[in-house]
C-alpha cells in the first residue's frame, strides 16, 4: 500500500527556530540600545534642568527683593550667601540664598536671628556659590555636577 503523504523534512524545522531566535537577540539588543540611549538623553535634561532651575530661582528671588540696598553678599562661617534685606510690617526680615550640603538653599527669618545653615529650605541640587556685587550688577556662579550656571541680575533700584 503506498501512502500520499510527504517526507517531513527536519532541517526546515531547524530554519524556523534559528530565524526566530536571531530575531530575539536583534530584539532585545535593540530594547537594550534604546534604553541606554533614553538614559543618557533623561540624565542630560535632568543635568540642564538643574542649572536652569538653580539660576532662575536666584533671578527670582533677587528681583523680588530689588530695594536699594537690600541686596548684600555675606560669608558666616564659610557659608556665601545673598542676602536679601526686607521690612514686613515695621519688623526686618532677611532671606539668605546659599549652598549648604549639596543643595541650593533658602533661609528666611528675623534679621537679628542667628543663621543655621543645616535649617534652610532645600530649593535643588547644587554644588558650589560664587557671588559678586559691581554697582547696579549681581552676578551669581552656581555648580552642579561640574558644570558652572553664570546668573547675571541687574539691580533696577541702584539705578534710581
Amino acid at each position: 500500500m503506498r501512502k500520499n503523504a510527504a517526507p517531513s523534512h527536519a532541517i526546515s524545522g531547524v530554519f524556523v527556530f534559528l530565524l526566530l531566535g536571531i530575531f530575539a537577540v536583534f530584539s532585545t539588543v535593540m530594547v537594550v540600545l534604546g534604553a541606554k540611549a533614553y538614559k543618557g538623553t533623561a540624565d542630560r535634561a535632568a543635568e540642564h534642568n538643574a542649572g536652569r532651575i538653580a539660576g532662575a530661582y536666584m533671578r527670582s528671588m533677587v528681583r523680588s527683593d530689588d530695594e536699594e540696598g537690600a541686596v548684600t553678599l555675606e560669608d558666616i562661617s564659610g557659608v556665601h550667601t545673598v542676602a536679601l534685606h526686607n521690612v514686613y510690617d515695621g519688623e526686618a526680615y532677611l532671606t539668605r540664598l546659599y549652598v549648604y550640603g549639596g543643595m541650593l538653599r533658602e533661609w528666611f527669618s528675623y534679621a537679628e536671628a542667628d543663621f543655621v545653615p543645616e535649617d534652610g529650605e532645600p530649593v535643588c541640587e547644587a554644588d558650589d556659590m560664587e557671588a559678586a556685587m559691581q554697582p547696579g550688577l549681581l552676578t551669581v556662579r552656581l555648580k552642579h555636577q561640574d558644570a558652572w550656571t553664570t546668573v547675571d541680575v541687574a539691580l533696577r533700584a541702584a539705578a534710581d
